[in-house]
């Protein structure tokens, strides 16, 4: 499975272990602190990936808000860092 997380990088340091021992094996990452990072180009990825994850940092913008829809047009779950905290270290995501 393959996973887009939006966050700062110490965030996605706190996820990167939980994400593997749940079978996400490819990581994308955009920085939440470059939020001009999330351009058009970043929306044209999201369908390639299995799940889009928010980080608590994540910048509300237009483009983040364009990126949630085209994951819920594509039905690719959206989950939160509090999500991703929750599970267990042999849980699932979806």
């Amino acid at each position: 499975m393959s996973a887009m997380i939006i966050s700062s990088l110490e965030r996605l340091i706190g996820m990167v272990q939980k994400l593997e021992n749940s079978g996400i094996t490819t990581i994308h990452f955009y920085s939440a602190k470059n939020s001009g990072d999330l351009d058009v180009a970043t929306i044209a990825f999201v369908p390639f990936v299995d799940l889009v994850i928010l980080g608590k940092d994540a910048p509300y913008s237009l483009s983040l808000n364009q990126i949630i829809k085209e994951a819920q047009t594509r039905h690719i779950p959206v989950l939160s860092e509090e999500c991703i905290e929750a599970v267990r270290d042999k849980g699932s995501l979806v």
